[in-house]
């Protein structure tokens, strides 16, 4: 796979969990999460453009993730 790809669905899963974190404060900063959201597009739409079937995405990913548990261990925030 493709280390642009691997990077990208890296990047796009960072900014999944810093939305959620946002989400889940008390009082969650909008202007943050429009941002975090923007970003997060824009990963998105680059990957689509390398990758444009849906389904090579999921599995790439899946791949990624595989790899990503397998190198670093998982640490509480």
């Amino acid at each position: 796979m493709n280390s642009l790809i691997e990077r990208l669905i890296t990047t796009h899963r960072m900014l999944n969990h810093e939305i959620r974190r946002e989400l889940q404060r008390r009082i969650p900063d909008s202007l943050r999460l429009a941002d975090l959201k923007k970003r997060r597009l824009a990963v998105k739409d680059q990957l689509f453009r390398h990758m444009p079937q849906a389904g090579d995405f999921r599995a790439a990913a899946r791949q990624v993730v595989a790899r990503f548990r397998t190198q670093r261990p998982i640490t509480a925030l």
